[in-house]
């Protein structure tokens, strides 16, 4: 991955659905779940409810408080654990902390993760919570986390609201939020429009890799005659390519013998090359990415400053 970006001051709802929108071809209504989380984040005053990890993968998206992912067992930390150990998706995943709300939206800062190191730390680093504090209306009780949670009222404290993990250590687990901090405050900014089109482009390139792994690995033709190797373009990345991008694509993938097709009697569609081409060969890059225009086009809308010059006559 390379190098990270901070963005401060966003419209912290719109930034994630442009981002989410780049990743996620399916299930994307789980992006509702989580403008639900932070508009409910945004009003509450303690710190901690305002620093959220949210991650998008090809097939929906999540949103956690980052206390409850540094937290052992929690639905959140299993939940960010698992894409890593469970799946081979491209997942994107950011810090992010509310700051307030601005004429109606809700403002804050993204920070960008490298998932896989983030993985790490929260799978060495995250802390027991052996208690599970229990939230009603009209106060709190604290159970062990292993027994049930039954979310009847309490014939004192009325009605159940929600649960949350105890850590068991709190001052071990607001240092090690503290750490976090430190360490994503040192990113440089971003340029937000320059990331989103890296994050298509990404994206692309990223299916070309998948692509070319893939027909390596063939042993045999594995088309419905034995005369093609071939390998099914991802359902996700298709759900969100416009034509521009599957021919760019095709592009990057090094084949002279190259068909991108359907095929009769199956869905999808397919890659597909000739059963004497040359598969080991790595991507093409292309020559000029939705990024590098962006910059371009930056460029060349930069008026240039004029240059300085002295007049000594006009000293005092």
């Amino acid at each position: 991955m390379g190098k990270l970006s901070k963005f401060e001051n966003v419209d912290v709802l719109s930034s994630l659905e442009a981002i989410m929108r780049t990743n996620t071809g399916f299930f994307q209504n789980d992006f509702d779940i989580d403008k639900r989380i932070i508009t409910k984040a945004a009003g509450q005053p303690a710190a901690e409810d305002k620093t959220l990890l949210w991650l998008s993968r090809p097939s929906g998206t999540h949103c956690f408080r980052e206390r409850d992912v540094f937290l052992k067992n929690t639905a959140a930390h299993n939940t960010w654990r698992f894409h890593k150990e469970q799946s081979h998706d491209r997942i994107l995943a950011y810090a992010v902390e509310l700051t307030g709300i601005e004429d109606g939206k809700i403002k804050g800062n993204l920070y960008e993760l490298d998932y896989t190191k983030h993985y790490e730390r929260v799978k060495e680093q995250a802390l027991a919570a052996d208690i599970h504090t229990l939230i009603y209306e009209n106060g709190s009780r604290e159970q062990p986390a292993n027994y049930v949670i039954h979310g009847t009222p309490d014939p004192q404290l009325g009605k159940f609201e929600r649960f949350e993990a105890k850590p068991n250590d709190p001052e071990a687990l607001r240092d090690l939020l503290q750490q976090e901090k430190r360490s994503r405050s040192t990113l440089a900014p971003g340029n937000f429009a320059e990331h989103i089109a890296a994050l298509h482009d990404g994206r692309i390139e990223a299916e070309a890799r998948r692509i070319v792994e893939r027909m390596k690995q063939l042993e045999t033709p594995n088309s419905p005659n034995k005369t093609h190797f071939m390998v099914e373009l991802s359902p996700a990345f298709m759900q969100l390519a416009s034509s521009r991008d599957t021919e760019r694509l095709a592009a990057m993938l090094p084949y002279q013998s190259l068909v991108l097709s359907p095929l009769k009697d199956r869905h999808g569609v397919y890659a597909q090359i000739n059963r004497d081409e040359n598969r080991d060969r790595e991507i093409k890059k292309l020559r000029q990415s939705i990024r590098a225009q962006l910059k371009a086009d930056k460029t060349k809308t930069t008026p240039k400053k004029a240059a300085k010059t002295k007049n000594h006559e006009l000293e005092v």
